[in-house]
């Protein structure tokens, strides 16, 4: 090859490398509220004893006796358990239809929780969610969605984030679905790291320049969803500080009483609390909390927090609010999205609606509220018996769910979560992040940074100004 054909070569190159790195998602070219690049760098370069400590409890699948109680538990009507602003601590509710119970959701709803989409029918097996076409997404999403604005009286507007059942992308397929509808936020991506208590956890980051990390989980979404934000499944460690879990209710290593239960809530919030005060994703199902201590683990471990002057229980669409907009603890008070102007202690009984049958099967109720509750359905079920009928009869021509066999198709998934292994990433300056000579009791391989993934190892690293105005002048002397 000539000098002057190497000359030109290499200026394309160049020319190719630049126009490339302008399409790689970093602080130049993703700027704030709308767009985020995944980093374990907290928004707005906030010091972390600055940032409120958010955590976000997320509850997937049906609303119904089964788990009622447990959220009258753990998030009184009353509003008693409060952030430090004095607003009521909030939740996520990802609803599935089957054997929901929608004047619950519209309660809970009434009660400052946010209600998301978990589909219509949850079915099975799991691999139909990978293989299902946008036509089939679009049935899932877009009728729950409508079941929970038309049965549980919520504004559409409201219902902003999905979830897939058993945390299964459907990749471009979904993804364009939810884009195309306004929805806000999936929670459905998983990310496997990290796999200690000592590292920082990955900050909600949205999809300008598509899903750049490694695919846990098949499909992922190969197209760019600007503005679309993605609050990424993160591992928790078990109580043994030995194996993650993608939700409270799949770690291997089960809580063997109180203690353990709460020594794992408590072990990862002060994961996030010391590091960089992400937010702390907690996502489980409400049979976890079927285990006494497990619940009572839950609820001093709610109670705890709440005595925090930098700890905010709330919503995954609050959390993504302050991310637009990072407000220093200083200021939070004033911060409008944490703010509750229209809240008042037990609102939700001024939403008339009425609750199914109690079915005998459901599990007692000790707590006074629910008791009352109770009374209103048995009093509704004895002069209604024949709409109460009715309604049963049609919830058992529609789709059942083995939940028992789901729960075991989750911890599947969550195994597949394990397998991943990536490494943390800083999008300030492109080098992974130091631990600051931390002992990790856990070893890992070694692979590139994930923000690289599919990338080719580069033979120049980076393009300075001056290098590349020396090779147009050669280009042109050539």
């Amino acid at each position: 090859m000539s000098i002057s054909n190497l000359i030109i070569f290499l200026c394309i190159y160049f020319l190719t490398e630049l126009r490339a790195q302008h399409e790689i998602c970093s602080r130049h070219t993703c700027h704030q509220p709308t767009c985020r690049c995944p980093a374990h760098s907290i928004p707005g370069n906030i010091r972390p004893e600055k940032v409120p400590q958010m955590i976000l409890i997320a509850f997937d699948d049906a609303v119904n006796w089964d788990n009622w109680k447990y959220y009258l538990r753990l998030f009184p009507p009353d509003g008693r358990r409060k952030n430090p602003n004095g607003c009521p601590i909030s939740s996520t509710f990802f609803v599935s239809h089957n054997f929901t119970d929608y004047c619950m959701v519209r309660k809970l709803h009434a009660r400052g929780m946010e209600i998301g989409d978990h589909s219509v029918t949850h079915k099975l097996p799991r691999l139909w969610w990978t293989e299902a076409n946008k036509s089939e997404m679009q049935y899932e999403v877009l009728n729950q969605r409508r079941n929970l604005a038309d049965l549980a009286h919520i504004p559409l507007e409201d219902i902003r984030g999905w979830r897939s059942p058993f945390l299964q992308p459907a990749g471009d397929d979904l993804f364009s679905v939810l884009y195309e509808n306004n929805f806000t936020y999936d929670a459905t991506m998983t990310y496997s790291f990290p796999k200690n208590l000592y590292s920082p956890v990955l900050w909600p980051f949205t999809l300008d320049f598509g899903y750049t990390l490694v695919c846990n989980i098949a499909r992922c979404p190969q197209e760019k969803y600007p503005g679309m934000w993605i609050l990424p499944v993160v591992v928790l460690m078990d109580y043994r500080e030995q194996k993650p879990c993608a939700y409270v209710d799949d770690c291997a290593n089960m809580p063997r009483e109180k203690n353990e239960a709460y020594q794992m809530l408590w072990k990862n919030f002060l994961r996030n609390y010391r590091s960089n005060r992400a937010p702390l994703y907690l996502n489980l199902h409400s049979p976890w909390l079927n285990t006494e201590y497990q619940l009572d683990a839950m609820d001093e471990f709610i109670e705890k927090l709440t005595s925090f002057d930098d700890v905010y229980i709330v919503t995954v669409s609050q959390a993504l609010q302050w991310q637009m907009n990072p407000t220093p603890l200083d200021q939070i008070k004033d911060f409008k999205p944490f703010q509750c102007p229209t809240f008042e202690a037990n609102i939700e009984d001024k939403k008339k609606c009425t609750f199914t049958f109690k079915h005998s099967t459901a599990v007692d109720d000790h707590n006074k509220q629910s008791t009352q509750e109770e009374s209103k359905t048995n009093h509704f079920a004895k002069n209604n018996q024949e709409k109460v009928s009715k309604v049963e009869g049609a919830r058992e021509k529609e789709t059942q769910v083995d939940y028992d066999k789901a729960r075991r198709i989750h911890t599947n998934v969550n195994n597949r979560v394990h397998s991943s292994e990536n490494d943390f990433f800083d999008e300030d300056n492109n080098k992974e992040l130091d631990t600051g000579g931390i002992h990790h009791h856990h070893s890992h391989k070694t692979h590139k940074p994930w923000f690289l993934k599919g990338d080719a190892p580069r033979l120049i690293p980076h393009i300075t100004f001056s290098s590349f105005y020396y090779f147009v002048l050669l280009c042109l002397y050539s």
